[in-house]
């Protein structure tokens, strides 16, 4: 068996990345230019940047538009314009129920959901691996051993759950096939995508009570995949209220994923992930290894602070698949834990506002605190100086968010955010084409906003109030 999860994990290590449709370009072994003059240019150049007022202008509260309710009750999902609003009850039922339930209800109110969704799948699927491959059955078949290898590395709880999910999900199909029907396997695919197949291109910015106007902090996420040939992934948004008593959470989520992207506790702690790979070339293996997104759960129903969050994953990156951020917030603290896989790209190091930098980089507040796809702490791999898809955004977040004279509000902190002008911008952007969603946290009101991106690019998107979150 180990020789089978070695040889599934060269497969994995030369190209599965592709899978999560990594559209962004790589810039592993990158070097700048020595003669020729930079070609990057000031966001406030050639009218990059927009200037708006969200003074007066309230979120969108979005209507229901259907309700439906599994047959035990413990799971209720409610459609709106722009995303699913999905309840788990896990204080009436187990994970194994719960994750039945949650395929039952969404088979309901989207029937054509398995359809769509193995339809991506392949899209991506096909880019590694194309129709004619004459290795074909046997590459499937080493993904089929990493699935499988990583589910069963969970916690008894999580992987009953998302086995009860997958097999509802799927009718008891089997095996990866491009045939219209989401089979088990590829249930548990899109469960473990930032572990198994990566994301790109995410980035974090946050503000503490020092530069906000109510003293409390201002935190955003923006997540970043290939959305799909037709934009299919706009199709799945969700909101999903994990209701477990004192280990409730909310997630910013898709349709049908247990694992986290965003998410948001009961005691005010914020987490998300941002992809970062490794410079060096460490080995990819799932050979004693579990999913980092699934410890992202696992510390929003135990940790109470985002310092004990940190820890605790500072305490496990070496369980995980790859080099990861993982960001963490409270309305006291912030960090980036730079989870270091092996030994090639540094060590794990929590970093936060007072940690030393690469020699090549600076940032000029520590009261705002960035997250980009690089570790930036002295002495672990740098991803950042020569690469333009990080350095780009991370000066442009310098730049919008650190020379501010006045204290920021809600309101401004999302001007902010919504600065760039990307129709027909030949700039990198944080809002980049592939923006799934953007989140910001007000730590004051407890409220949570999201931008949830449709299948058309826009200058002008929509605030959404997803309501109190803790």
């Amino acid at each position: 068996m180990k020789k089978i999860i070695k040889a599934a994990a060269v497969l994995l290590s030369c190209g599965l990345c592709m899978l999560s449709g990594c559209s962004t370009p790589s810039y592993d072994g990158y070097q700048a230019p020595a003669a020729s003059p930079s070609q990057l240019k000031p966001i406030t150049n050639g009218g990059y940047r927009i200037e708006r007022s969200y003074d007066n202008v309230e979120p969108t509260k979005e209507k229901t538009i259907k309700a439906v309710t599994s047959s035990d009750g413990m799971c209720s999902i409610i459609k709106k314009a722009s995303y699913y609003e999905v309840t788990l009850d896990y204080e009436n039922g187990s994970h194994k129920t719960n994750g039945a339930a949650y395929a039952e209800t969404i088979l309901k109110i989207y029937p054509d959901y398995p359809k769509k969704i193995d339809g991506y799948i392949f899209e991506m699927i096909e880019k590694l691996i194309p129709e004619n491959d004459k290795d074909k059955k046997k590459k499937y078949d080493l993904l089929n051993t990493g699935l499988y290898a990583l589910k069963d590395s969970l916690d008894d709880d999580y992987r009953e759950e998302l086995e009860a999910y997958a097999e509802k999900i799927s009718g008891g199909v089997r095996g990866i096939a491009k045939d219209g029907k989401l089979s088990y396997e590829e249930a548990i695919m899109m469960n473990m995508v930032p572990d198994l197949l990566r994301g790109t291109a995410c980035s974090a910015i946050t503000a503490n009570g020092k530069k906000t106007e109510t003293a409390h902090r201002l935190a955003a996420r923006l997540l970043e995949w290939d959305p799909g040939s037709k934009k299919q992934l706009s199709e799945f948004h969700c909101l999903v209220h994990f209701k477990n008593g004192e280990r409730s959470f909310t997630s910013v989520s898709l349709l049908g994923m247990f694992d986290i992207l965003t998410a948001v506790n009961d005691d005010g702690v914020m987490l998300a992930e941002l992809d970062v790979g490794s410079k060096h070339n460490t080995a990819f293996t799932v050979e004693g290894k579990t999913c980092f997104s699934y410890d992202i759960r696992r510390a929003a129903e135990n940790c109470t602070t985002a310092k004990e969050a940190a820890d605790y994953y500072a305490g496990r990156t070496n369980l995980y698949t790859y080099n990861v951020n993982l960001y963490v917030t409270d309305d006291k603290d912030a960090f980036a834990v730079e989870a270091v896989v092996g030994d090639k790209d540094g060590k794990t190091v929590i970093r936060d506002a007072n940690t030393a930098l690469h020699d090549k980089l600076t940032w000029s507040d520590k009261d705002i605190f960035c997250i980009v796809n690089s570790f930036v702490t002295k002495g672990n791999s740098d991803k950042i100086t020569e690469e333009p898809s990080n350095i780009v955004r991370w000066r442009k977040y310098e730049q919008l968010f650190t020379t501010e004279k006045e204290k920021l509000s809600l309101n401004h902190f999302k001007e902010l955010l919504t600065s760039e002008k990307i129709i027909d911008s030949p700039l990198i952007n944080f809002r980049s084409p592939n923006l799934i969603h953007m989140v910001v946290v007000d730590f004051d009101t407890h409220r949570m906003q999201a931008v949830f991106c449709g299948k058309k690019l826009t200058d002008d998107p929509v605030w959404i109030d997803l309501g109190k979150v803790y």
